[in-house]
C-alpha cells in the first residue's frame, strides 16, 4: 500500500486564463509549448501523447528541471518503469533537493527490486522533509521488504503520527500484526483503515487473512468476498478465500488457488497453497514445482543467495553440492531424509544444519562434511560457499522424491551416539511398565492458527490410563506445571530425566528417544525425530502436504498416523491411539516382552524409584 508524489510543480500545472504560458501554446517548437500541449493531453486522459510532448520539451530544453518532472512523472502513471527512473535520476541531477523525485524514484527501486536504494532515497526525502506521513508509510514498506520488520513498524507508526487518517499506513500495521499471529490487534487496526477507506479492497483481503487466522472462518470469508466485488482479479483475498473454505471442508475449495493463479501467474502464495494442496493429493512432479515458491510466500525461512548456481537435478557426479537449512527443527529431520542419496550420487557434499544438531548429522552422515548454520548477521548479502552447486533443503525432494517408489525402505537415517544410548538404558532400567513411551503434545510454534492440531496434557486421560504403560516426557519447554496437574488428575507418573535438557541437547534427547518402545506425539520436531530414529511413533493431527496422497507418512517407516474422521474432533484420533495402545500393552505383557522396538533388559514390575537416581517424576 503506497503513495506516490507528483514532482511537477503547481506553477506549470495550473495554465489557464492570465497564464504566462498562454503566448506559446501553439508554438510547438519551443519548449514551453510542448510541455503545455503534454499537461493537455495528460488531462484528456492521453498519457502515451503526453509522453510524445514531454520528450520533446525535453530535447529541446535538456536543462529544464519542470519537464523532467513531467516526463517522470507521466511515464510512472503509465507503468514504464525504467523511463521514469531514469527522468527521476535526470531530475534529481538538476535539483538534488527535490523530495518528492526522491520519493517516486525510491518507489521505482522497489519495484524493480532493489529495497536497500529504496530505504536510501526515502531515508533522503525525509531528511529534507520529515513531515511527509506517505513518504515515512513507504519507508516502511521499503524495510519490510530487507525483513527489517521492527523498523517498519516504526516507520509507519511515524506516518500514522503525522497522520492518523493514512489508510495505507494503518493498513501495513495492521498486515505486520497478521504476520507476527497478533490476530486481535491486526483485526482492530484493518477495521480503522477500512472505516477511512471502505472500499479499499486489499484492506478488505488482509482482513480476511487476519480473521481465518483467529479462526473466524465465516467472517474471513465475507471479508473475501468484499474484497472481490470491488476487485474481482486480486490474488491475496482469492488465495485467502481457497484456504479458508479448504479448512471448512468445502467442495471446490481449491479452483480459488488456479483463479488467483490466473489472476497473477506469478503470484507466490497461491502457487504454494496450489502446490500443497497438490502435493497432499499425491501430484508430486506438479506439487513439487510450486513448493519451490515457499520464499517468496512467506512460508520458510529468508532465501538466500549464493555465488555459484542452485542444483536443478542434472548430474552430480564429480561435483560438490551444498545443502542449506531453510526450516524448523522438524523439517530438517524429514528432509535429511534425502541427504544420503545426495551423498550418494555426488563427488562431495556439504550440509549445513542447526548448530545444536551438529554431532547428530557428524555422525549419521559420515561421508559428508556438516557445518552448523553461521548467525544471520553477518552474512553476506551473496554467499561466497567452496562448491559447485547449493540446493536449499526443502527442494531436494523435488528432484529425489519425484513418485512414492522413489522412497527407499531404510527404517532409520539418525543415529544416536552408543555410549549415551548405553548411559540413558541404565537409567531407564529402574522403572517398570510392559512398555515404555515417550509423549509430547505440542509444538514450539504455538500460534492461533496451529493450536487446533494439538489438544493439552490436560486431554490426555484416556492415553494416560492405559495400563502397563510407563510415560517419559519428551516435551520440550516449559511444561513443569502441566504434568504435575496432569499426575494428579490421572494418578499416573511421568517421568523425565534429570539434567536433560530436551529443547538444546538433541544428544541426550535422540539418547532417550532409542530407549523407547513407542513416542506418541502430534506434528512436532519430537514426532519427527522419534521417526528418523527408526523408533516406533504415533503421531495424531490431520492429514497434510507430507502425507503425499498416501494413508501414511513415506518419509518414516516406522510412524503410524492416526487422523479424525470427518466431523470428528482431534480428541477422536487420541481416543483411537488409546485403545491401540491398550491393545499394545496386553500383548507386550502376555508375551511377557516389549512391544516392537528397540529390544531392552526386563525391568521390574513395579517403579522402584531408588534405582533411578537420575530419573524425577513430578
Amino acid at each position: 500500500m503506497t503513495d506516490h508524489h507528483d514532482s511537477v510543480p503547481e506553477a506549470g500545472r495550473r495554465g489557464g486564463n492570465g497564464s504566462p504560458w498562454e503566448a506559446v501554446l501553439y508554438d510547438p517548437a519551443r519548449a514551453e509549448g510542448t510541455f503545455l500541449l503534454g499537461l493537455a493531453a495528460a488531462r484528456l486522459g492521453r498519457p502515451e501523447a503526453a509522453m510524445r510532448w514531454f520528450r520533446r520539451t525535453v530535447r529541446l530544453q535538456p536543462g529544464w528541471a519542470d519537464g523532467w518532472a513531467a516526463l517522470a512523472d507521466a511515464s510512472r502513471r503509465s507503468g514504464r518503469w525504467r523511463e521514469a527512473a531514469t527522468a527521476y535520476a535526470t531530475l534529481l541531477a538538476l535539483s538534488p533537493a527535490d523530495g518528492a523525485a526522491l520519493a517516486n524514484l525510491a518507489m521505482l527501486e522497489r519495484v524493480a527490486g532493489n529495497p536497500r536504494a529504496a530505504v536510501r532515497r526515502f531515508t533522503r526525502a525525509l531528511a529534507l522533509d520529515s513531515g511527509q506521513a506517505g513518504t515515512w508509510n513507504n519507508l516502511g514498506n521499503a524495510l519490510r521488504d530487507l525483513g527489517a520488520t521492527a523498523q517498519a513498524a516504526a516507520a509507519w507508526r511515524t506516518a500514522l503520527v503525522l497522520d492518523p487518517r493514512q489508510a495505507d499506513a494503518l493498513g501495513n500495521l495492521g498486515g505486520a500484526r497478521r504476520d507476527q499471529d497478533r490476530f486481535a490487534e491486526a483485526g482492530l487496526l484493518l477495521r480503522r483503515a477500512l472505516a477511512l477507506a471502505p472500499q479499499h479492497a486489499a484492506l478488505h483481503g488482509v482482513l480476511a487473512y487476519a480473521l481465518s487466522g483467529e479462526g473466524r472462518l465465516e467472517e474471513a470469508e465475507r471479508a473475501c468476498r468484499r474484497a472481490l466485488v470491488s476487485a474481482p482479479a486480486l490474488a491475496d483475498p482469492l488465495c485467502t478465500l481457497g484456504l479458508v473454505q479448504q479448512r471448512r471442508g468445502t467442495a471446490g475449495a481449491l479452483r480459488w488457488f488456479d483463479r488467483a493463479m490466473v489472476a497473477a501467474p506469478g503470484h507466490p502464495l497461491a502457487r504454494f497453497n496450489r502446490g500443497l494442496a497438490d502435493l497432499e493429493g499425491g501430484a508430486l512432479t506438479d506439487g513439487w514445482a510450486q513448493y519451490a515458491c515457499r520464499f517468496a510466500a512467506g512460508r520458510a525461512g529468508r532465501e538466500r543467495r549464493f555465488s555459484i548456481p542452485e542444483w536443478r537435478g542434472e548430474p552430480l557426479a564429480g561435483k560438490s553440492l551444498f545443502i542449506w537449512r531453510e526450516q524448523g527443527v522438524g523439517d530438517e529431520f524429514l528432509f535429511a531424509s534425502c541427504y544420503a542419496d545426495a551423498v550418494r550420487q555426488a563427488g562431495r557434499v556439504v550440509i549445513e544444519c542447526e548448530p545444536r544438531l551438529l554431532p547428530l548429522f557428524a555422525r549419521s552422515f559420515p561421508k559428508a562434511i556438516v557445518r552448523a548454520e553461521q548467525p544471520l548477521r553477518g552474512r553476506a548479502l551473496v554467499e561466497t560457499v567452496d562448491c559447485d552447486l547449493h540446493i536449499p533443503a526443502g527442494s531436494l525432494p523435488r528432484y529425489l522424491r519425484g513418485g512414492l517408489t522413489d522412497f527407499p525402505p531404510r527404517s532409520s537415517w539418525l543415529f544416536p551416539d552408543p555410549a549415551r544410548v548405553l548411559e540413558r538404558r541404565q537409567q531407564l532400567d529402574g522403572i517398570g511398565g510392559d512398555l515404555r513411551v515417550g509423549i509430547a503434545w505440542r509444538s514450539q510454534l504455538m500460534t492461533v492458527e496451529r493450536q487446533w492440531a494439538y489438544l493439552p496434557l490436560g486431554e490426555w486421560g484416556p492415553v494416560l490410563g492405559a495400563p502397563g504403560v510407563t510415560f517419559v516426557n519428551l516435551q520440550y519447554d516449559d511444561c513443569e506445571a502441566e504434568i504435575q496437574r496432569a499426575e494428579a488428575r490421572f494418578g499416573v507418573p511421568i517421568y523425565e530425566l534429570e539434567r536433560l535438557d530436551l529443547k538444546s541437547d538433541f544428544e541426550g534427547t535422540a539418547a532417550l528417544t532409542a530407549n523407547l518402545d513407542l513416542v506418541i506425539a502430534p506434528a512436532n520436531s519430537v514426532a519427527e525425530l522419534a521417526g528418523a530414529l527408526g523408533v516406533p511413533v504415533w503421531r495424531f493431527g490431520a492429514r497434510d502436504w507430507t502425507h503425499l496422497g498416501s494413508g501414511v507418512r513415506p518419509w518414516y517407516p516406522s510412524m503410524r498416523v492416526f487422523h479424525p474422521r470427518a466431523g470428528e474432533p482431534l480428541s477422536a484420533a487420541l481416543g483411537r491411539i488409546a485403545a491401540e495402545l491398550r491393545r499394545a500393552a496386553a500383548l507386550a505383557r502376555r508375551a511377557g516382552t516389549e512391544a516392537p522396538g528397540p529390544r531392552l533388559p526386563a525391568r521390574p514390575a513395579r517403579r522402584v524409584h531408588s534405582q533411578a537416581p537420575s530419573l524425577r517424576r513430578h
